[in-house]
């Protein structure tokens, strides 16, 4: 935003997220636009180090901007800064009742053995019985024999706030799509403010359908750019960090740091703020680095394969997350496009229903296809088990690709060198454990957030069975998994699908000239 006071004299602008005043600069006919450099112009005022957003100016010649729960005001002429703080609260959306599932299997993720013939009790959102369990209390007893239940999937790597920046539809197919396909908990790392925090919220006070959502806000990359700081010192890294904290963010995203000292200033931080960090995974040697530094674990695979013992004991010894985001990573070409190869998902009637055209058929009809053995997905994934026997930990990440089924290509992948169980652990439990959940989430036990998958037929058999979906239920709401309509404890339908275009979808191949012929003034 860049805004001029009413009077000419002054301009305000944020950048970064942080707003600046300065003089208004002179034009002069047939020169380059004029030019304000935050950093070097000495007449450019900083007007907040942790978060400033949506500059304006009032009628009296003051500038006003806000900044989370803050609203300021501020004088040119004084200098004089006012500041209120505004809360609104709104209840979050838990439901009411007590609901059981029986007679199903069920694969509780927490160590324990599998449940044949058992029982989930739930009430106000929490699990309050896992077995046998008696139901004589419950509002409602539903039968679910003959499916497996499993914990919510944890896709701790989804990019899925890009479609909207700043309004946000009630109904929106990037939130959805992950709860129909039963990922009931997202992290998107490198997610613009504006949006994801907003969006998190409104699903919380189910105003939105979607999946438990939590962010990192904007990430700490290198340099001064529109929506970077320069980390030149502690304090840098502290006043951007308290930015994204106060903002909503449980974790924090350090992107390509060069030095040493400026990542240990963002993990001696997020350590002391007890939010979880990440980074950007790259070259091995820069992994090894940022681990030693206190980072949590990294996203992006090594483009080392196969993954050598000392380098999995390290790994391993430090309890970092290796989150390899198979789909857009690979010493060749991306695994996404193994999927597309040898699928048809174009005509895949749900992907239909919770994807856009423009996001499901470009890609997926004009598609390379390759032999398989191009493909570096079992070499990551025999990485990523390595760790984990040694004592670290894994996690999936759709990237924000393919939304909704990409988490489920994603364990695919994983089960290529891990058998179904540790694959469910990886999509479970130990993405909970990276977002620093574990206590609420990634397993079915006593206490924990109802959030569970009816499955119709079991992924130990055939780990693609995770996406033979019946319901799903995210916080005790329970959902059918392809339409979203909710069956428990309100039945009301999703709605209608704005974003579905029938006549893009419309299989037809009758010849152009049919349609010519019919068409006022065709020939």
């Amino acid at each position: 935003d860049l805004v001029p006071s009413p009077d000419g004299r002054w301009v305000a602008f944020a950048e970064a997220f942080n707003v600046y005043l300065a003089p208004m600069p002179e034009a002069v006919a047939d020169e380059l636009p004029p030019r304000i450099d935050k950093r070097e112009d000495p007449a450019v005022r900083r007007l907040t180090l942790e978060g400033g957003l949506y500059p304006r100016w009032r009628d009296d010649g003051l500038v006003e901007y806000g900044s989370g729960t803050r609203y300021y005001r501020h004088d040119p002429a004084s200098g004089r800064t006012d500041t209120a703080r505004i809360e609104l609260e709104v209840p979050r959306a838990i439901p009411s009742g007590i609901l059981a599932l029986t007679g199903a299997r069920i694969l509780p993720m927490n160590g324990s053995a599998v449940v044949e013939d058992g029982t989930i009790v739930l009430r106000a959102g929490r699990i309050a019985c896992v077995g046998a369990c008696e139901t004589g209390g419950a509002d409602r007893v539903i039968d679910v024999r003959g499916t497996t239940i499993m914990p919510g999937i944890v896709d701790p790597h989804a990019h899925h706030h890009r479609e909207h920046s700043g309004m946000l539809p009630r109904r929106n197919f990037e939130a959805a799509a992950y709860l129909a396909y039963g990922v009931t908990t997202t992290m998107d790392p490198i997610g613009w403010s504006p949006a994801v925090f907003p969006e998190a919220e409104m699903i919380e006070a189910g105003l939105t359908v979607g999946p438990r959502v939590f962010s990192t806000g904007e990430n700490m990359s290198a340099g001064d750019r529109a929506r970077s700081n320069e980390i030149g010192s502690y304090q840098d890294a502290l006043h951007e960090i308290n930015r994204l904290v106060d903002w909503g963010a449980v974790a924090i995203k350090q992107y390509g740091q060069p030095h040493r000292a400026q990542r240990q200033w963002i993990a001696d931080i997020a350590r002391e703020k007890s939010v979880m960090l990440t980074g950007e995974g790259s070259d091995l040697a820069y992994n090894v680095g940022t681990t030693l530094d206190g980072q949590t674990g990294w996203e992006h695979p090594m483009s080392y394969v196969p993954l050598y013992g000392d380098v999995a004991e390290f790994f391993g010894r430090a309890e970092a997350t290796y989150s390899p985001t198979f789909v857009v990573g690979g010493a060749s070409a991306w695994n996404e496009e193994y999927f597309w190869q040898v699928e048809d998902q174009w005509k895949d009637d749900k992907q239909r229903r919770w994807l856009p055209w423009r996001h499901l058929i470009p890609p997926t009809r004009r598609r390379v296809l390759r032999p398989e053995t191009d493909y570096t997905f079992p070499f990551i994934a025999m990485g990523m088990a390595d760790i984990i026997e040694r004592g670290g930990h894994g996690a999936i990440g759709s990237h924000g690709q393919h939304h909704g089924i990409g988490s489920h290509w994603e364990m695919w992948m994983v089960a290529s060198a891990m058998d179904p169980m540790a694959t469910l652990e990886v999509a479970t439990m130990h993405g909970a454990r990276y977002l620093g959940m574990q206590e609420d989430l990634g397993s079915l036990e006593l206490g924990k957030l109802a959030d569970l998958l009816v499955l119709e037929s079991n992924p130990l058999d055939d780990i693609r069975n995770t996406a033979d979906i019946r319901w799903v239920m995210k916080a005790g709401s329970l959902y059918d998994a392809d339409t979203l309509d909710e069956i428990w404890p309100t039945p009301r339908p999703y709605g209608p699908y704005p974003w579905v275009d029938e006549d893009m979808l419309r299989d037809d191949d009758r010849p152009l000239e049919w349609w010519d012929a019919r068409r006022p003034g065709g020939r």
